[in-house]
């Protein structure tokens, strides 16, 4: 059955319906659409912030919650970009640098740096930057594709959206190296066990 047909099937099958079963059917059919939308929505809103006089975007359902900079607990042998841990409602939280791991030279941190709390991979990951802007809607059609990104660096880079400024859209994801991903895991995982 083509989908023309079927959707004619279904038409058919809703006006045989008794008439509360059919408004029924149609109030079910609006939320539907309306759950559609605000997802729609959501995929499109950005949390904008800078690091290293760069405006970056993630996407808002990535954030979990933004932080001023608690005390973190560095750890030894980590990665240069990873600041250390810290707790948060009862879970370690690795918190990486961002400003490092862009590449870029460390600097001290002032009151306007923050912590953005982010989903990666199922777990919560800290990301210090610069200072958050704001949260903006980005339509697809207002993203261009980023170069190429050499392997090693996880392809971090998803787009680059303009409005007043540009701003470069990453993947919390891929921010991360897979071999990065897993060492924060292990040292963040032996720091929670209990003494």
């Amino acid at each position: 059955m083509g989908e023309y047909e079927l959707h004619q099937d279904i038409a058919e099958q809703i006006s045989n319906l008794p008439t509360e079963q059919a408004e029924e059917v149609r109030r079910y059919i609006e939320e539907l659409c309306q759950a559609d939308i605000q997802r729609e929505e959501q995929r499109s809103k950005y949390l904008t912030f800078m690091c290293c006089q760069q405006t970056f975007g993630v996407n808002i359902q990535q954030v979990i919650q933004i932080l001023r900079i608690p005390p973190i607990t560095p750890l030894p042998d980590s990665l240069p970009y990873m600041k250390g841990v810290i707790s948060l409602r009862e879970e370690m939280v690795p918190v990486i640098d961002l400003r490092i791991r862009l590449g870029r030279e460390e600097a001290a941190y002032t009151d306007q740096n923050c912590i953005v709390i982010l989903n990666v991979q199922g777990r919560s990951f800290g990301a210090v930057v610069d200072c958050v802007c704001n949260v903006e809607t980005i339509l697809p059609e207002e993203i261009c594709l980023p170069p190429q990104q050499e392997e090693r660096k996880g392809n971090y880079l998803t787009g680059i959206a303009k409005r007043d400024t540009v701003i470069l859209l990453i993947d919390a994801d891929h921010l991360f190296a897979a071999g990065d991903l897993e060492q924060m895991l292990d040292v963040s995982a032996k720091d929670s066990l209990p003494v």
